[in-house]
């Protein structure tokens, strides 16, 4: 136990420490959101509805593969192929942080406990964060706002490509669907 803390502020310590990890990497979704709303050319209303209903890992994977496509050298794209890995490897660290129970850890830092049940297999994680891996963390998530704010600068909206055709309800061709388990017509 760490000397000389009353359970109440190692609790109030790890629920700070905990909340700025989320804090840090809201910004990044946020910086990713933004990139996201450039590429496709959207309005503040839009974007939000568009950002708002895709997970965090197709966002990241529309910037990254964009950005690949528009590198106009190789300095562009490892921007943007470092960048987004980057938010890849924090994310994973985000899992941790946001799925799992955590308390104040005996010798400081915080206790994060895990049960994850993947592919007919269980495990159980425990794993402590010292105070200088949340520092670490809160230092990488800072640098990758600021490389992501580089990388929106330099990509561009998605060009539209050809003559997009909207289709109307005179346009469906209607198709018949018997019920499952109907039987055929005679003839």
């Amino acid at each position: 136990m760490v000397e000389g803390s009353k359970p109440e502020d190692r609790l109030a310590r790890a629920c700070r420490l905990v909340g700025l990890f989320q804090y840090h990497f809201a910004l990044i979704e946020k910086k990713i959101d933004q990139g996201v709303i450039k590429l496709l050319d959207l309005d503040a209303r839009a974007g939000l509805i568009v950002t708002g209903s895709v997970d965090f890992a197709k966002k990241v994977n529309f910037v990254r593969t964009v950005a690949s496509q528009q590198a106009r050298n190789e300095k562009h794209r490892k921007l943007g192929e470092d960048t987004c890995k980057g938010v890849f490897d924090i994310n994973d660290d985000r899992q941790i942080v946001i799925h799992s129970s955590f308390e104040p850890a005996p010798n400081g830092g915080v206790q994060f406990k895990r049960t994850v049940a993947k592919q007919g297999r269980v495990r159980a994680y425990d794993e402590v964060w010292r105070e200088k891996k949340f520092d670490d963390q809160y230092t990488k998530m800072k640098k990758l706002a600021d490389d992501l704010d580089k990388l929106i600068a330099v990509i561009k909206p998605v060009p539209t490509v050809g003559h997009i055709q909207w289709l109307t309800a005179n346009d469906l061709v209607p198709v018949r669907v018997d019920p499952v388990g109907s039987k055929k017509p005679d003839r």
